[in-house]
């Protein structure tokens, strides 16, 4: 399978990467600096951002059409910590925005006698639906922090992608912790019964979210993941 991974230099975006190098996908991706990345046989790495349609087109084609496109674009913020204000360089809307030109760059890339390819979005727990099964506690601080700033854009990126008609999953990590994969326990898509505190670690949702793309089995679904 042909892969294009969008926002393959973040925390997530490199392990997403290196899960489906390692099970023999081939990977195209965008990079500001390209020497960031650590080069491989599989992997063709273009110099651009996904804020760029020119650039979203020339990945989409190179080196052949992608069967599955994966998306871990993120707000960057001035720390590590998930509550930070927002980086002077990062806006409100990234996610809906870096959405509205990958579905313009797909439209005007011809996949006459190809499969659409499938969009697997690295959302989080608390987006649409799944917010009301969050313990009050969590979601008071999501509702009333910076991370308010993020909700809203995951789900207007959300609408946009499920309104193109193409096929997709939506994968809604808990919290996100550090370590190696593990078993992952799959929710629905409101998070019914998950517990109050879940989380994941970031490999367990690499490898899930390729999982995904690969299978048809959450085609459509936006399952809220646990460990």
């Amino acid at each position: 399978m042909h892969i294009f991974i969008s926002g393959a230099t973040g925390r997530n975006g490199r392990l997403i990467l290196a899960e489906a190098l390692s099970r023999n996908h081939t990977v195209t991706v965008l990079a500001r600096d390209p020497s960031s990345l650590t080069p491989h046989p599989n992997l063709t790495i273009i110099k651009g951002t996904p804020t760029s349609l020119q650039d979203v087109q020339t990945a989409l084609s190179t080196p052949t059409l992608p069967s599955a496109i994966l998306t871990t674009i993120n707000q960057r913020r001035v720390s590590e910590n998930p509550f930070a204000a927002l980086s002077p360089d990062t806006p409100t809307d990234l996610l809906t925005s870096t959405a509205k030109i990958l579905l313009s760059a797909i439209a005007n890339t011809n996949f006459t006698g190809h499969p659409s390819p499938k969009i697997v979005v690295n959302s989080l727990f608390g987006a649409r639906e799944s917010m009301d099964n969050m313990a009050w506690p969590l979601r008071f601080v999501l509702t009333h922090s910076t991370m308010k700033i993020a909700i809203k854009d995951h789900n207007n990126m959300d609408e946009l992608i499920r309104q193109s008609g193409l096929p997709f999953v939506f994968a809604r990590p808990a919290r996100l912790t550090e370590g190696p994969a593990e078993a992952v326990r799959i929710w629905p898509d409101n998070g019914q019964g998950c517990g109050w505190n879940p989380a994941i670690s970031r490999a367990s949702l690499a490898e899930w979210m390729i999982k995904a793309a690969e299978a048809n089995e959450w085609d459509g679904r936006s399952p809220v993941l646990t460990k």
